[in-house]
């Protein structure tokens, strides 16, 4: 009987196993951290990379504000069907199985965008084009998140808790590069030619990197992922999920404050920055790229400091800085970039940063057993409340248009209103974590 490559590298592994069956030889697993790294590229980066692109196509497509507010959501679904990829798990019981399926899937998924915003060069279609854009789009923001969801299982499957810090701080430094080079790219092909078959075009790529992901995963080391049930159901006699955990809805209600704060700006800083001082998508796109080139930096140190300390009081002590730093949009109203320019540097802390500190802190309260179902959980309520958020805003921001008011020399408008409402949600985020302490979800 013959084996392949991978399969003596696991057999080998084996070895070096403690009793969670997660490796604990750096060796073995340096190249790994290397390979998800380019993995969240290939499904994750290039999509966020299109984030400040969004507003331009819904505008060229014919859309307005309460459009571009669905497309805020995006980042929203991508919590709420994160529960698939625990199903996705279950079905296949292999996370490289399960994380082909999702890149198939998302690939499919990125192509039928193309089309649909190429359909739109014809002015009968344009209506169609752009709703069959923004729900194609959700779907693949969708899909991206199921990725995450068994991206972090199996990472947490294969990764003991005391060394996550020093694999994900190098796997988000791979990933935070790849998320600067495509916001650059993008940036500057739609100033090129700011039309809709570049935009097709950026999509396209957005199919093929999904591809080339899956040639990626069949390289990783696999693990049989620990599943538990939604519900008690079925013969499998699986645990099921502990739904009363203080620490569980703790961490809920964290995300929500912070997703709810942070998704809802986002959602409108690159329609601010175009309408308030008129910059091209190549220079909104160079003030993002601040944000991903002090992300490499953190998360170098952080990693460490995190597997030494912890993730909680990192992750209270970042959430509260970048929250309060939001306020620095407002503050545009009265010294203009400058402040913007500041706060990109502050906001190093939050993006990849933030998320390999919230993930692991999730990797570090839910139990090894049905640790896809609790991320999966969590994200819906998350997902749900943060979509229904940023829509309902896109209304109120729309509705408000036109304000103005003069405060100390500076003009005020609907932006900055709208920022500092942010800003105060997203501080909310630190209550439930000082709540929590140092507990943890215990299974039942």
């Amino acid at each position: 009987m013959t084996i392949d490559l991978l399969q003596k590298r696991q057999v080998l592994a084996t070895n070096q196993l403690n009793e969670h069956g997660q490796i604990v030889d750096q060796s073995i697993l340096s190249k790994e951290r290397y390979k998800f790294g380019f993995v969240n590229i290939l499904f994750q980066g290039e999509e966020l990379g299109l984030v400040p692109i969004y507003t331009v196509i819904v505008r060229a497509l014919g859309g307005n504000a309460t459009h571009i507010g669905i497309c805020g959501a995006f980042n929203s679904i991508h919590s709420v069907v994160q529960w698939v990829g625990a199903l996705l798990l279950k079905r296949y019981n292999s996370n490289r199985k399960a994380m082909s399926v999702g890149l198939w899937a998302g690939a499919l998924c990125a192509l039928t965008v193309c089309i649909l915003i190429l359909l739109g060069l014809n002015p009968a279609l344009k209506v169609c084009s752009l709703w069959g854009y923004l729900i194609f789009g959700l779907l693949l923001a969708g899909i991206s998140g199921v990725l995450w969801n068994i991206e972090t299982s199996w990472i947490g499957d294969l990764v003991p808790k005391q060394m996550l810090g020093w694999f994900s701080s190098m796997k988000w430094i791979v990933a935070a590069f790849g998320l600067l080079c495509f916001t650059m790219i993008f940036g500057k092909l739609a100033d090129i030619s700011p039309s809709l078959p570049i935009y097709a075009g950026l999509f396209l790529i957005v199919a093929i990197s999904h591809v080339i992901g899956v040639l990626l995963v069949s390289t990783i080391i696999d693990r049989v992922p620990k599943n538990a049930n939604f519900i008690y159901s079925g013969a499998s006699h699986h645990e099921r999920l502990n739904y009363t955990s203080l620490p569980l809805w703790c961490y809920i209600i964290f995300y929500i404050c912070w997703g709810s704060g942070r998704t809802a700006m986002l959602a409108f800083t690159t329609a601010y920055l175009l309408d308030q001082f008129h910059y091209s998508m190549t220079t909104i796109a160079s003030l993002f790229a601040i944000q991903s080139v002090i992300i490499m930096i953190l998360l170098f140190f952080l990693g460490k400091v995190s597997d030494k300390y912890g993730n909680r009081m990192p992750l209270i002590l970042i959430s509260a800085v970048v929250s309060c730093a939001m306020l620095l949009w407002v503050a545009s109203a009265w010294w203009g970039i400058v402040p913007i320019i500041i706060y990109q540097f502050i906001n190093g802390a939050a993006g990849q940063t933030h998320s390999m500190l919230g993930i692991n802190y999730g990797l570090e309260i839910f139990p090894d057993k049905g640790r896809a179902g609790y991320f999966g959980f969590a994200r819906i309520i998350i997902g749900i409340i943060s979509v229904t958020t940023v829509m309902f805003t896109g209304r109120i921001l729309r509705s408000i248009e036109g304000f103005q008011y003069t405060l100390w020399g500076g003009q005020i408008n609907h932006y900055h209103v709208f920022f500092a409402g942010c800003s105060l949600v997203a501080l909310c985020c630190i209550i439930p974590l000082l709540i929590a302490g140092k507990r943890v979800v215990h299974a039942v």
